[in-house]
């Protein structure tokens, strides 16, 4: 319904130029003459009753800028999050009074009491069948295509929706998760497509009817930390973070140690580079980053996506890709700017931060990578070594950095750089019995475990950390004594990996906010421990 105040989260995939719009118009009475003053903000056009006329070049008429940003669905959204939201929403709508529902609001001051969700109201992408709007005007078919361009992962729940805000100091970026509340336009008149807009891809683009984009009119947009349905949106205390977590690791690590058959040491690993985040960014490093590559995975019986399908049931976003040498070869993964259309065109790697990305390479075959094959390696390469994606404008490259967590599941040594590199060690008995394995952990993963780790996964990476001094010397020292010990040169970049591991592994993961020396000797150990079975794995025969 026009006006109507609603909420809408989404991903903001592409920014467009500014739009012109009269905050303040003039309108004639036709039969009195009269003239009156109105405000055109939060509308796409000035509102004229039928005997009223616009005054054109009026004096009192005041032009400004709003800024265009065109969102979709937070791509790769985890199944339990998806129907949390909607089970969520029922429960909010029906713990409305009637009267409260049938209550059309439409005034910026309530926008803090709105919890009406922009569902209903959008449609899904991809659809190209003619629609007629209210004014029965017919809308052409191709203004409604090609949307499906701009999701990175095909979802067919996902909306889109064309915001507007007011506010000029906003410094949003691309692929930002933000939560909009404002006023819905859904005039008739935006469905009126003239001949000349036929014919101007880029006109006819952004003019799509508000049936299919609608258009939703800021009065209030901040940026969420996260959107893990179970915590605030601001995570504003950490008592709870500190007090969940002990417990909390130890679930995970039990989960994790028997999804992996048994191996504790690549469990261990595995739950420093779920909680992994870039926490500062310095030259070419990101600090915080956690890339992991599993390797000598077992093969057959569907191990790889079983592996993820409890995955999927933790974090709150994800995305499974076969590196086949189809998908390698014919997917796009970077986005590229369509200059005539004036849009971007997404690409499966413009995900929002704390998106886990598992590839898998045990789908890869023999064969030969093609020019965009040879192009997607190195973009997949550069994400995971760099925390970057140079976005393809044809006439140039433009970088964005990114905060995506990558697995690499392999059977041998992985084509893609990685932060870390485990092979995997399983247990013969859990080996025989895997299949059983999966089932009980299935079973395992319900309430209240299953939402303690949850809330965990997200809460932990915002706690606050601190290098002691005491312990300074002591890691100077450690390192000087491992560079002599080892056979390999040991470089400034292993001793960075090293204070990343144990941030994460025991520390952070633990609700400890400080590195202690127990910490550091343990991180010291397991990676001993993983260089052993790299340097056993390459001598073995």
């Amino acid at each position: 319904m026009d006006q109507q105040l609603v909420r809408f989260v989404g991903m903001i995939q592409d920014m467009q130029n500014p739009e012109l719009f009269l905050e303040q118009y003039e309108v004639r009475d036709s039969i009195s003459g009269q003239t009156t003053i109105k405000m055109g903000k939060y509308r796409d056009i000035p509102a004229c009753k039928p005997n009223e006329v616009f005054v054109e070049d009026s004096s009192n008429s005041v032009k400004k800028e709003r800024q265009l940003l065109y969102c979709i669905s937070v791509p790769a959204l985890t199944s339990w999050v998806k129907q949390y939201l909607v089970t969520d929403r029922h429960r909010q709508s029906e713990s409305k009074p009637l009267h409260h529902q049938q209550n059309k609001r439409s005034h910026p001051d309530e926008c803090t009491n709105s919890d009406e969700m922009l569902c209903s109201s959008v449609t899904s992408p991809g659809t190209c069948a003619k629609r007629i709007c209210s004014n029965n005007q017919l809308v052409s078919s191709k203004s409604t295509c090609n949307i499906e361009h701009c999701l990175p992962v095909s979802d067919s729940e996902a909306k889109a929706c064309l915001v507007k805000v007011y506010d000029g100091d906003s410094t949003f970026a691309l692929n930002d998760i933000i939560e909009v509340v404002g006023f819905l336009s859904a005039t008739p008149t935006l469905c009126v497509f003239s001949n000349e807009m036929e014919e101007d891809e880029e006109m006819c683009l952004h003019s799509q009817p508000a049936s299919l984009v609608p258009r939703l009119h800021a009065v209030n947009v901040r940026k969420l930390q996260h959107n893990n349905p179970l915590l605030h949106p601001t995570l504003c205390s950490s008592d709870e973070v500190l007090q969940l977590a002990k417990l909390a690791r130890q679930d995970l690590h039990l989960v994790l140690s028997q999804v992996l058959l048994g191996d504790n040491l690549v469990a261990g690993y595995f739950i420093c580079h779920l909680i992994s985040t870039v926490f500062q960014r310095s030259d070419l490093l990101a600090l915080g980053q956690f890339s992991l590559n599993i390797s000598n995975i077992v093969c057959g019986d569907s191990y790889t996506r079983k592996l993820y399908a409890v995955l999927e049931q933790l974090v709150t976003k994800s995305h499974y890709l076969p590196l086949t040498l189809e998908n390698l070869n014919k997917c796009t993964f970077v986005p590229v700017k369509d200059y005539d259309a004036n849009r971007l065109l997404s690409g499966i790697l413009q995900l929002s931060a704390q998106t886990h990305l598992v590839l898998d390479e045990t789908c890869l075959e023999p064969g030969q990578l093609d020019s965009k094959g040879v192009h997607n390696v190195a973009a997949l390469g550069t994400l995971i070594s760099q925390q970057k994606l140079d976005y393809d404008f044809q006439f140039y490259k433009l970088e964005f950095q990114t905060d995506i967590p990558v697995l690499v599941l392999s059977e041998g040594k992985s084509l893609l750089p990685s932060d870390v590199s485990v092979p995997l060690e399983p247990d013969s008995s859990c080996l025989e019995t895997r299949n059983e394995i999966f089932e009980a952990v299935n079973h395992y993963l319900q309430e209240p475990v299953l939402q303690r780790i949850r809330k965990y996964l997200t809460a932990v990476r915002f706690l606050e950390y601190s290098l002691p001094q005491h312990l300074e010397q002591v890691i100077q020292d450690d390192f000087v004594r491992l560079r002599k010990e080892t056979e390999t040169k040991t470089s400034p970049s292993d001793l960075h990996l090293l204070l990343v591991f144990a941030r994460w592994l025991m520390s952070l993961s633990q609700g400890e906010q400080s590195l202690s020396k127990e910490t550091w000797e343990l991180a010291c150990s397991m990676e001993k421990q993983r260089k052993q079975r790299i340097k056993g794995q390459v001598h073995r025969p």
